[in-house]
């Protein structure tokens, strides 16, 4: 994703700031701002919340501190003591303000005015601040609701190629800042795994900790893309296609080559903006379509509320077959449009950004953030009528069910029924399920082990050897969302096993950023089987994506770097502890993309297709080169 997310909320916004000069009547040059909040219940009287604490100036707030949090009829029961040291907050960056109360009145689905103020200094001078801010628990657990309903007519391409266009970005409503900040949990123990290590991906077949791996693909694309790459993509029919943020690319050749596709000029643009970015890609073999999802862009920022983009904009979903895209040089698709207005309705100008997609036995599921109120839908559409070209008949979530899960990803290899999760906070998950076979999803909370959420005492940070670091867009958005899910397959375990990862913070004894998974048996309940991590003293792992092939192995694709290293793409098997490493980056960023891909290979199912990419420096100084990878691994 290339756009900034703005402090926009289903968990209402910042409503009050103020500073007073200790030691005179200036105006400081940093400000301090509530950002994103969450909040979470526990029964029966116990508010949780965590709020974006950042800095809008153009001066570091140094020495932060906060002296006094407070709740309309509650009582601060964590942190203990005040004043709690914030440390140093730059232009433009921010931190989590974590605190837990007891509230008599304490419940679900229902907003809570809290107060943070403190002081900080700017130049040796000391100021005091004061922030409101409205959070929302999240609805009662279990629970369930019935799905809204609506249609669409396909279109097909005609008159291709279009005249190039440049994306349409709007503005930026990805900003680091605004991702769904995770409160502080009850503490429940957590014992780590074996930790992992990173080798460089071998040629051929080559040792992999408990059993051999074999990469016989790790092929550069060789097109450039954005340096926010978020490489997706898929294989089937002899031909593998891959997208990286505002290209696409296709190979016939098992990847030895890609010709570049730019969609501006495949698909029509219209008066209501053109297409942007964010493309995800699948291949459904039950009907033999590619089906691409490419996000299209009106937003603009409103003028009566500032930071909020208006909208409304629409995701366009295509589907071709792999020969139509080797007979047309991937010109001919058809397609329909999804509007934020018919997922969402007008409320606060909806607009939607960071999909994902993932196929189920009859169906193509489509998730995406609801950026101005906060929450997160999901959607159905029959593969039947996407391969029938006719009436699109789809069925919708409502957002604010899934707030938890805001800028989370669906489950890959998910069958009969789709799961998406969130977290309530750093000891509970919130997993969410939708039956093929009913029209009414549900939701429930699990208990889990006490994982480091990123807070002000827990940061998610990582270092390269050029100074950047390259975990910063990571510690807001997505933050800790889980962006890893898959469900086993048949055989040994009947398919009952959940996969779901995501990353957390320095902290709970992990000295670097790591992977945090766990098992749940979907036949039991969702109960917790296991918990696990990817990690390393040395240096961090992050941006976790999972899959299962045939033989219910998982195959993860993620990233790692810090501790003297670039970040890179890494790919491997889960049990190996480690994992290989299959780009070569020579130069760091500060704003890494927000996620890489994984999925199960088509032609042969004991195999997963990985999607990642390194950055390079390049002439003249001062340049990057994206190195985007398409790869093929197995036992």
């Amino acid at each position: 994703m290339i756009t900034r997310r703005w402090p926009a909320n289903a968990l209402l916004l910042v409503l009050v700031t103020s500073f007073v000069g200790l030691a005179g009547c200036t105006t400081p040059k940093a400000k301090l701002m509530a950002g994103d909040g969450s909040g979470s219940f526990e029964a029966p009287n116990l508010l949780l919340i965590a709020i974006a604490l950042t800095n809008d100036g153009t001066e570091p707030a140094d020495d932060v501190q906060v002296t006094a949090l407070s709740l309309s009829g509650g009582t601060l029961t964590l942190p203990t003591a005040l004043p709690v040291a914030i440390g140093g907050i730059a232009p433009d960056g921010s931190t989590t303000v974590v605190a837990n109360f007891t509230a008599a009145a304490a419940a679900p689905d229902t907003d809570y005015r809290v107060t943070i103020a403190g002081n900080f200094r700017e130049h040796g001078r000391t100021y005091k601040f004061s922030v409101d801010k409205t959070v929302r628990t999240p609805p009662a657990s279990p629970g369930s609701r019935a799905a809204g309903t609506g249609s669409v007519p396909t279109q097909h391409v005609t008159g291709a190629p279009y005249p190039p266009q440049p994306p349409n970005f709007g503005p930026e409503v990805n900003e680091s800042e605004h991702g769904r900040r995770v409160p502080l949990g009850p503490e429940r123990p957590l014992t780590p795994s074996m930790n992992s290590d990173v080798k460089p991906a071998p040629k051929g077949t080559g040792g992999g900790g408990s059993a051999s791996i074999s990469f016989p693909t790790n092929a550069p694309v060789g097109i450039s893309s954005s340096t926010t790459a978020e490489p997706s993509g898929a294989s089937g029919g002899g031909v593998v296609f891959e997208s990286a943020n505002w290209f696409a690319a296709f190979s016939t050749d098992g990847g030895s080559t890609f010709t570049k596709l730019d969609p501006t000029t495949i698909f029509p643009n219209s008066s209501d903006g053109g297409y942007c970015c964010d493309q995800i890609v699948q291949y459904a073999a039950s009907i033999d379509r590619f089906i691409w999802v490419l996000q299209y862009s009106q937003a603009t920022l409103s003028t009566d509320k500032p930071g909020k983009p208006t909208g409304p904009n629409r995701y366009r979903i295509a589907s071709a077959s792999p020969a139509d895209v080797i007979s047309s040089k991937g010109t001919s698709w058809s397609y329909f449009d999804l509007t934020s207005t018919a997922l969402i309705g007008t409320k606060n100008s909806t607009w939607l950004d960071y999909p994902d997609s993932s196929l189920g036995d009859n169906y193509l599921y489509l998730g995406a953030d609801d950026v101005n109120n906060r929450g997160h839908v999901v959607v159905r559409v029959p593969l039947s009528d996407i391969k029938a070209g006719g009436t699109i008949n789809f069925r919708f979530t409502t957002p604010s069910d899934s707030a938890v899960a805001y800028g989370s990803h669906l489950t890959q290899n998910t069958r009969d029924q789709l799961f998406w999760a969130g977290h309530n906070h750093s000891s509970s998950i919130r997993v969410f399920n939708w039956p093929e076979s009913s029209t009414s999803y549900s939701w429930r909370d699990i208990s889990i082990g006490s994982w480091p959420a990123t807070s002000s005492s827990n940061l998610m940070t990582s270092t390269t050897p050029d100074g950047n670091d390259w975990l910063n867009k990571l510690s807001g958005f997505p933050g800790n969302a889980v962006l890893g899910l898959a469900r086993s397959g048949g055989g040994r375990d009947a398919g009952n096993l959940l996969y779901l990862a995501w990353t957390g913070a320095i902290g709970n004894g992990f000295k670097q950023p790591q992977v945090q998974w766990v098992a749940l048996d979907v036949n039991d309940n969702f109960s917790l089987v296991s918990q696990q991590q990817v990690w390393n003293a040395g240096y961090a792992y992050a941006y976790p994506a999972f899959a299962v092939n045939s033989q219910n192995q998982i195959g993860m694709s993620l990233e790692w770097g810090g501790g003297g290293n670039y970040e890179n793409h890494v790919a491997g098997f889960w049990g190996d502890y480690v994992v290989y490493q299959t780009t070569d980056s020579s130069i760091g960023t500060t704003r890494f993309g927000d996620y890489v891909s994984i999925r199960q290979h088509t032609a042969d199912a004991t195999k997963f297709d990985a999607f990642g990419y390194g950055l390079n420096k390049s002439s003249p100084p001062g340049s990057t080169v994206v190195d985007v990878h398409y790869i093929v691994f197995s036992r």
